[in-house]
């Protein structure tokens, strides 16, 4: 949630800059681009003055588990979870119109992957399949090819120089899912037919949801977004993220720290 409140906030502040003439849509999107692939370089050291910790890879020690969304019910922790290919993607499209306030984008994710170790207990139900799943031990779990695409509204108050999210209709379809998940019903051959059952189930869970998923998306994350850019004005968020300052900006160089 923290990558998509940070990706929002970039789409409609580079969206609302005043230097930009706002007729010209072709200059604002480039704009908009420009800002995303720097915090795209970014992402491996995070945005610690806002809270957001380093994205490439996102590391957790400990995270305890309580989901219930479209058919998945799961109850565990996951320990030593580590989340990569956040800053693989491509912008495949990015058009603005400043004068509707309003973004169209599309973003290409080649490759997703977690690996962690789990200890839950879950079920997942799709299109009159029940997977249920419980176990413990080593996961890795990967989304090939994932698209992701939108419109973002916006409003950005001149006054008081803070924005706001009108609305965020997201779509996504995914290419491929791969799933090696130790401890499912043992080892071996029976293993592996739940994993190959598991991926199809999950790759058929997205790609035919696509408008509860939206409704879902709109519902949960626009007033959390809303909430977080209320804490702060536009020039507080850009400084926060190193965009506010002058001089070339130095590259980020993130630590190395051993798992």
């Amino acid at each position: 949630m923290k990558s998509l409140i940070i990706l929002t906030v970039l789409l409609a502040f580079a969206a609302s800059q005043k230097e930009i003439n706002p007729l010209d849509e072709r200059s604002i999107s480039s704009a908009v681009v420009e800002v995303i692939e720097g915090l795209r370089d970014e992402m491996p050291c995070g945005f610690p003055a806002i809270g957001i910790p380093p994205l490439a890879p996102l590391k957790l020690n400990h995270k305890e588990l309580n989901i219930n969304f479209l058919g998945l019910n799961l109850n565990g922790a996951v320990d030593k979870f580590r989340l990569t290919g956040l800053n693989d993607f491509e912008i495949a499209e990015m058009k603005v119109n400043a004068l509707a306030s309003k973004v169209i984008f599309r973003f290409i994710f080649y490759n997703i992957s977690v690996d962690t170790m789990y200890d839950i207990q879950a079920r997942l139900r799709q299109a009159g399949l029940t997977v249920n799943l419980i176990g413990a031990g080593h996961a890795n779990f990967a989304v090939k090819d994932m698209h992701i695409w939108g419109v973002l509204k916006y409003s950005f108050n001149l006054i008081s120089g803070k924005l706001k999210i009108k609305g965020l209709e997201i779509r996504t379809h995914i290419g491929d899912v791969e799933s090696d998940i130790q401890g499912i019903l043992g080892t071996g051959l029976i293993n592996r037919k739940m994993n190959a059952l598991l991926s199809e189930a999950v790759e058929l869970l997205v790609n035919t949801n696509e408008d509860m998923i939206t409704e879902n998306v709109e519902a949960l994350a626009v007033p959390i977004i809303n909430s977080f850019l209320d804490k702060f004005t536009v020039g507080d968020i850009v400084g926060a993220i190193g965009g506010g300052g002058e001089g070339e900006k130095e590259p980020c160089k993130p630590e190395e720290v051993e798992n």
